[in-house]
């Protein structure tokens, strides 16, 4: 019996920081639902256009295989595996599925089932293709529908990641081991039994650790200069927290350069925030460069509920009164920019000046400037990204550069419905 992850309908919730990757690989805390499993799922279903690059995330994975065993147990993606116990299920041996209510519509939501060979072949069909997967289309012999108050685990729109954010992190720095001893110049409030660092990690003289209300987790090769950490926190391997920044209940990710300002947010994999600025309960992807002095708001005036789009003239009460942005990858934003709260920022988009309101994909913005926004070109696009690869060390893969392709075309609706069209952007 082998466990594999799938991808429900629920991706369309979570743009445009979905857009780059399945989301049984979008960091929740320090860690994806992915890499929370003890023993690594062996199957992965995605969408088609994103199979190449999940299976170069995942080598020891199967993506997408052309057939599946009927002892395969089904997860859904954005469900904890905390949640299940994977144990118990591989002792059910009849066909059986778990749902919930949906967030986004009067259907059913599929979290766990077992399945024969024709619902397998209905269930690769519809995530493959990003469709909803029709639970009354399933000729399971046990079906269980599950009341809210019973759902634990399982996230449902993007503002779901900041609202676990502290607890997550705080169970994740739990696990890790001390591997380097901290130097005594170094402040920690509270009990030192809760901070950890990596083999090799840094922290430079005069930095406050203040683990009172959770611990400190600092990677291998990461150097924390002079700076005030309040946990929990996580900063990975490899990071650079430069010189005066504050940074509270977040994720800073691997081979990151921070400075500033970051509190409740997660900032993933390879992204620059180097310095002054603010990010607040935002959700950061990888490889993004944010230039001195952006800020993200994260409160409205009168300290209500902060609303998020969803689709064309749809918009949803997060139920949370403090929610920044969230950027998907690639992204590069100017000098100075402010962005207002509950943004979305589309895959490799540029910003200038004051962003009011959601980003499309792939498109140089500058409204509040007075200039046109217009559509990137995609031959700069990919080159552009290289070049930021190179300065990690890193080379695109043609996986990589195929999925950009795939996914400027994919978004070009997006662009023309908010009449951004082709031009040279002009100040």
């Amino acid at each position: 019996m082998s466990i594999a992850l799938f991808e429900d309908s629920h991706w369309q919730n979570f743009e445009p920081i979905s857009l780059t990757k399945a989301t049984f690989d979008i960091k929740v805390g320090a860690k994806s639902f992915f890499e929370e499993y003890q023993l690594a799922p062996e199957i992965l279903l995605t969408r088609e256009y994103l199979s190449c690059v999940t299976a170069e995330r995942h080598p020891n994975c199967k993506v997408n295989p052309s057939s599946i065993s009927s002892d395969t147990v089904f997860v859904n993606g954005l469900l904890h595996p905390g949640a299940i116990s994977p144990d118990r299920l591989f002792n059910i041996h009849h066909t059986f599925a778990i749902t919930a209510s949906s967030s986004s519509s009067s259907s059913r939501r599929l979290l766990v089932a077992r399945l024969d060979s024709n619902d397998i072949e209905y269930l690769q069909d519809c995530v493959t293709a990003g469709k909803r997967i029709d639970v009354k289309k399933l000729k399971v012999e046990k079906l269980t529908n599950l009341e809210d108050q019973d759902t634990q685990g399982i996230l449902s729109e993007p503002w779901d990641i900041i609202s676990v954010l502290e607890n997550s992190l705080a169970k994740q720095v739990s696990t890790m081991k001390n591997e380097t001893q901290l130097g005594e110049e170094v402040t920690v409030t509270g009990n030192n039994n809760t901070v950890a660092l990596g083999r090799n990690a840094s922290v430079e003289v005069g930095t406050v650790l203040d683990v009172r209300n959770g611990g400190i987790y600092i990677g291998p090769g990461a150097y924390v200069a002079a700076s005030r950490i309040v946990g929990p926190a996580y900063i990975d391997g490899m990071a650079q927290v430069k010189q005066f920044t504050i940074i509270e209940a977040s994720y800073i990710g691997y081979n990151c350069r921070i400075g500033g300002e970051v509190e409740h947010s997660v900032i993933s994999d390879h992204t620059n925030k180097a310095h002054a600025g603010f990010i607040g309960h935002s959700y950061i992807g990888e490889w993004i460069n944010i230039g001195a002095m952006t800020t993200t708001s994260d409160l409205k005036m009168t300290y209500g509920n902060i609303k998020m789009s969803r689709g064309k003239n749809k918009k949803i009460d997060t139920g949370q009164n403090k929610i920044g942005s969230f950027f998907a990858d690639m992204v590069k934003t100017s000098i100075g920019t402010l962005i207002y709260s509950g943004r979305r920022i589309g895959v490799s988009s540029h910003l200038h000046g004051l962003v009011a309101q959601d980003v499309p994909s792939f498109i140089i913005y500058g409204t509040s400037i007075g200039a046109r926004n217009v559509e990137l070109q995609i031959d700069s696009i990919i080159e552009t990204q290289r070049k930021m690869m190179r300065r990690r060390s890193q080379k695109m893969t043609k996986a990589y550069e195929q999925m950009i392709k795939d996914l400027f075309a994919i978004t070009a609706l997006d662009r023309k419905r908010t009449g951004v069209r082709r031009g040279k952007f002009a100040l």
